[in-house]
């Protein structure tokens, strides 16, 4: 009788254990300090939190399933994110940037001087005076740089934003990651690169703002202009979970919208929502309750 009684304890356990679980899918492009943060809010809190981020397609399908509890997805920003039974909010965005050295003259670009300039279709910019910029500077060859594709999705995305498909110049350099990449720009005085928000803070890098036309207003990568939509080569990074489901998860969407959070995602490209709209989410969040 005391072994049927410790089996039921144990098997009871069992599932407390099981449900105090969140199991979390999702992009594989959030970066190592996103795990490591994520292993230390579960250390702390005291819930066990299973990581499997494979991709957003695998990790909708486990969400849609019901064998996962949390889904972080990375999207197009014309895709809409899972609807229905689940819960899709905007967490925060992977941006692409255009950057050149800081002693080019050129502080920003419309969306057609980039095709022209990094498009083999389209009227081809070669020197920088096509762009108008004076002196010296007309008769310079442009040189186009950009990180490899193989792990990072900056050059996808510009290529479906920017070249909407289309071919791309045969002479584009690509580097392994932004590092490099910051790096050749900084020898090439005469270069303009393609890469993920990490390298807009590094030295002798200047990021143009972009311009939907000649007559439009140009927008830096800040988090306003990309939360509005005003700069157009960003992804939409969401958080998804079963409505049914929120109260039990409060803690861990409040540390998704964290600061702290925020930061980890950072090398990894991603730009958070303004504090302000990630403090309304918050509070929208708890109303779930």
């Amino acid at each position: 009788m005391k072994r049927i009684a410790r089996a039921l304890i144990l098997s009871a356990l069992a599932v407390v254990a099981t449900a105090a679980e969140i199991r979390v899918v999702g992009s594989d492009l959030l970066g190592d300090d996103f795990v490591r943060a994520v292993d230390g809010f579960a250390r702390q809190d005291d819930t066990a939190v299973k990581l499997d981020l494979r991709g957003t397609r695998p990790g909708s399908e486990d969400l849609a399933a019901g064998r996962a509890d949390v889904g972080i997805f990375l999207l197009p920003a014309s895709e809409p994110p899972p609807v229905g039974a689940v819960v899709s909010r905007v967490m925060g965005y992977q941006v692409v940037v255009v950057v050149v050295p800081a002693t080019s003259p050129l502080s920003q670009v419309t969306t057609g001087q980039l095709r022209g300039i990094f498009g083999e279709a389209a009227a081809g910019f070669t020197r920088w005076g096509d762009l108008n910029l004076p002196g010296e500077w007309a008769a310079r060859p442009i040189a186009l740089k950009a990180v490899a594709p193989a792990d990072d999705l900056a050059w996808p995305l510009f290529q479906r934003v920017i070249l909407q498909d289309a071919v791309a110049k045969a002479g584009v350099e690509f580097s392994a990651d932004g590092a490099m990449l910051a790096q050749r720009l900084r020898t090439a005085e005469n270069s303009i690169g393609v890469a993920g928000a990490g390298v807009a803070g590094s030295p002798g890098l200047r990021v143009l703002a972009l311009a939907a036309g000649p007559a439009e207003p140009a927008y830096g990568p800040t988090a306003e202009n990309v939360h509005r939509g005003s700069y157009p080569l960003r992804l939409v990074l969401y958080v998804a979970f079963r409505r049914t489901a929120a109260p039990d998860l409060q803690r861990f969407l409040k540390f998704l919208l964290a600061d702290e959070t925020a930061a980890t995602l950072a090398p990894a490209g991603f730009l958070p929502l303004p504090v302000g709209v990630r403090n309304q989410l918050v509070f929208e969040l708890e109303e779930l309750k």
